[in-house]
Protein backbone atom coordinates (compact mmCIF):
# COMPACT_ATOMS: atom_id res chain seq x y z
CA UNK A 1 0.00 0.00 0.00
CA UNK A 2 1.03 3.86 -0.60
CA UNK A 3 0.58 6.61 2.21
CA UNK A 4 -0.02 9.54 -0.21
CA UNK A 5 0.19 13.27 1.28
CA UNK A 6 -1.68 16.15 0.01
CA UNK A 7 -0.05 18.75 -2.74
CA UNK A 8 2.54 20.31 -1.20
CA UNK A 9 3.95 23.31 -2.22
CA UNK A 10 7.75 25.61 -2.03
CA UNK A 11 8.92 28.28 -3.63
CA UNK A 12 12.64 28.68 -4.74
CA UNK A 13 14.57 31.58 -6.24
CA UNK A 14 17.88 31.40 -7.70
CA UNK A 15 21.04 30.32 -5.13
CA UNK A 16 23.28 33.73 -4.22
CA UNK A 17 26.71 32.66 -4.68
CA UNK A 18 29.67 33.48 -6.93
CA UNK A 19 31.19 29.76 -7.11
CA UNK A 20 30.23 26.53 -8.00
CA UNK A 21 26.80 24.33 -7.09
CA UNK A 22 26.86 21.00 -6.61
CA UNK A 23 23.46 19.75 -7.02
CA UNK A 24 22.99 16.09 -5.41
CA UNK A 25 20.05 14.05 -7.13
CA UNK A 26 19.90 16.37 -9.85
CA UNK A 27 18.35 14.81 -12.19
CA UNK A 28 14.81 14.62 -12.76
CA UNK A 29 12.82 18.35 -12.96
CA UNK A 30 16.81 19.83 -12.46
CA UNK A 31 15.51 22.45 -10.33
CA UNK A 32 18.44 23.87 -9.23
CA UNK A 33 19.77 23.66 -12.46
CA UNK A 34 16.54 25.65 -13.86
CA UNK A 35 17.41 28.38 -10.74
CA UNK A 36 21.56 28.76 -11.16
CA UNK A 37 22.01 27.04 -15.39
CA UNK A 38 25.72 26.48 -15.44
CA UNK A 39 26.56 27.76 -12.31
CA UNK A 40 25.46 24.33 -11.13
CA UNK A 41 27.20 20.58 -11.38
CA UNK A 42 24.09 17.85 -11.22
CA UNK A 43 24.58 14.62 -10.24
CA UNK A 44 22.73 11.77 -10.13
CA UNK A 45 23.60 7.83 -9.65
CA UNK A 46 20.87 6.64 -12.85
CA UNK A 47 21.89 8.21 -15.70
CA UNK A 48 18.11 7.95 -17.10
CA UNK A 49 17.59 10.58 -14.65
CA UNK A 50 19.95 13.15 -16.07
CA UNK A 51 19.31 12.42 -19.87
CA UNK A 52 15.40 13.62 -19.12
CA UNK A 53 16.84 16.33 -17.31
CA UNK A 54 16.73 20.04 -19.75
CA UNK A 55 18.40 23.05 -18.45
CA UNK A 56 22.41 24.25 -18.24
CA UNK A 57 23.79 22.26 -16.10
CA UNK A 58 26.80 19.82 -16.25
CA UNK A 59 25.61 16.46 -15.65
CA UNK A 60 27.29 13.47 -14.12
CA UNK A 61 26.78 10.15 -13.35
CA UNK A 62 27.79 9.92 -9.76
CA UNK A 63 27.43 8.49 -6.66
CA UNK A 64 27.16 10.63 -3.78
CA UNK A 65 28.30 8.30 -1.25
CA UNK A 66 31.86 8.32 -3.40
CA UNK A 67 32.32 12.21 -4.78
CA UNK A 68 35.20 12.51 -7.28
CA UNK A 69 35.70 16.08 -7.13
CA UNK A 70 39.02 17.51 -5.77
CA UNK A 71 38.37 18.83 -1.56
CA UNK A 72 37.03 22.79 -1.54
CA UNK A 73 35.52 22.32 -4.94
CA UNK A 74 32.22 24.16 -4.31
CA UNK A 75 30.52 27.04 -2.71
CA UNK A 76 27.65 25.31 -2.56
CA UNK A 77 25.76 22.27 -2.45
CA UNK A 78 22.11 21.21 -2.70
CA UNK A 79 19.77 18.12 -2.14
CA UNK A 80 16.29 19.11 -3.66
CA UNK A 81 14.08 16.60 -2.27
CA UNK A 82 16.17 13.83 -3.39
CA UNK A 83 18.10 12.48 0.19
CA UNK A 84 14.63 10.59 0.54
CA UNK A 85 15.58 8.35 -2.28
CA UNK A 86 19.11 7.39 -0.47
CA UNK A 87 18.64 4.64 2.36
CA UNK A 88 19.69 5.76 5.56
CA UNK A 89 22.69 3.91 6.01
CA UNK A 90 24.23 6.12 3.39
CA UNK A 91 22.99 9.51 4.97
CA UNK A 92 26.56 10.08 7.03
CA UNK A 93 28.49 9.04 4.58
CA UNK A 94 26.94 11.72 2.03
CA UNK A 95 27.09 14.48 4.77
CA UNK A 96 30.92 13.66 5.24
CA UNK A 97 31.74 13.54 1.26
CA UNK A 98 29.48 16.93 0.93
CA UNK A 99 31.69 18.16 3.79
CA UNK A 100 35.02 16.96 1.52
CA UNK A 101 34.14 19.02 -1.66
CA UNK A 102 32.57 22.45 -0.15
CA UNK A 103 35.06 25.47 0.21
CA UNK A 104 35.33 26.49 4.22
CA UNK A 105 32.27 27.85 5.15
CA UNK A 106 30.20 26.91 2.30
CA UNK A 107 26.38 25.95 2.38
CA UNK A 108 24.85 22.42 2.11
CA UNK A 109 21.15 23.29 1.25
CA UNK A 110 18.53 20.54 1.71
CA UNK A 111 14.76 20.60 0.65
CA UNK A 112 12.98 17.35 1.99
CA UNK A 113 9.93 16.10 3.36
CA UNK A 114 8.60 14.26 6.75
CA UNK A 115 8.12 10.56 6.38
CA UNK A 116 6.70 9.54 9.86
CA UNK A 117 7.32 6.39 11.85
CA UNK A 118 6.29 3.69 9.68
CA UNK A 119 2.49 2.66 9.51
CA UNK A 120 2.46 -1.55 8.99
CA UNK A 121 0.28 -1.36 6.09
CA UNK A 122 1.89 1.34 3.85
CA UNK A 123 5.47 0.41 2.07
CA UNK A 124 5.38 3.36 -0.01
CA UNK A 125 5.48 6.73 0.25
CA UNK A 126 4.29 9.50 -2.40
CA UNK A 127 4.25 13.10 -2.27
CA UNK A 128 2.95 15.32 -5.38
CA UNK A 129 4.83 18.63 -5.20
CA UNK A 130 3.97 22.23 -7.01
CA UNK A 131 7.82 24.16 -7.38
CA UNK A 132 6.66 27.90 -7.72
CA UNK A 133 10.13 29.30 -9.81
CA UNK A 134 10.54 32.87 -10.41
CA UNK A 135 9.51 32.20 -14.23
CA UNK A 136 7.50 29.08 -14.02
CA UNK A 137 5.68 26.52 -12.05
CA UNK A 138 6.82 22.72 -12.15
CA UNK A 139 4.35 20.32 -11.20
CA UNK A 140 6.06 16.84 -9.88
CA UNK A 141 5.59 14.00 -8.05
CA UNK A 142 8.58 11.97 -5.77
CA UNK A 143 7.26 7.90 -4.41
CA UNK A 144 9.82 6.24 -2.42
CA UNK A 145 10.38 3.20 -0.38
CA UNK A 146 9.13 3.90 3.58
CA UNK A 147 12.17 5.01 5.12
CA UNK A 148 10.99 7.81 7.99
CA UNK A 149 12.80 10.94 8.22
CA UNK A 150 12.30 14.46 9.39
CA UNK A 151 13.81 18.25 10.12
CA UNK A 152 14.81 17.24 12.78
CA UNK A 153 16.62 13.80 11.99
CA UNK A 154 19.01 15.81 9.47
CA UNK A 155 19.44 18.80 11.73
CA UNK A 156 21.19 16.39 14.04
CA UNK A 157 23.26 14.28 11.39
CA UNK A 158 24.28 17.51 10.21
CA UNK A 159 25.90 18.50 13.67
CA UNK A 160 27.34 15.53 14.16
CA UNK A 161 29.53 15.81 10.22
CA UNK A 162 30.66 19.13 11.43
CA UNK A 163 28.05 21.25 9.94
CA UNK A 164 26.27 24.24 11.21
CA UNK A 165 22.57 24.80 11.02
CA UNK A 166 22.16 28.19 10.21
CA UNK A 167 18.19 28.42 9.47
CA UNK A 168 15.47 26.44 9.07
CA UNK A 169 11.80 26.82 7.66
CA UNK A 170 9.09 23.92 7.45
CA UNK A 171 6.43 23.82 5.66
CA UNK A 172 3.13 21.57 6.26
CA UNK A 173 5.15 18.65 5.91
CA UNK A 174 7.90 19.71 3.60
CA UNK A 175 11.49 21.49 5.67
CA UNK A 176 14.15 23.51 4.18
CA UNK A 177 18.01 23.26 5.48
CA UNK A 178 20.88 25.69 5.37
CA UNK A 179 23.94 24.19 6.89
CA UNK A 180 27.55 26.20 6.70
CA UNK A 181 30.34 23.88 7.00
CA UNK A 182 32.16 24.22 9.97
CA UNK A 183 36.50 25.03 9.87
Amino acid sequence: MEWKTEVQSVEVSPIETDGLILDLGGGGEGIIGKLNGNQVVAIDARKEELMETHNQALKIVMDATDLMFLPKSFDVCTAFFSLMYMPKRIHRKVFEEVSQVLNDKGRFLVWDVKIPESVAVYRTFHMDLKVRLPNEEVKTGYKVRWQAQSLEYFRELAKSTGFEVVKELRKYETFYLEMRKQV
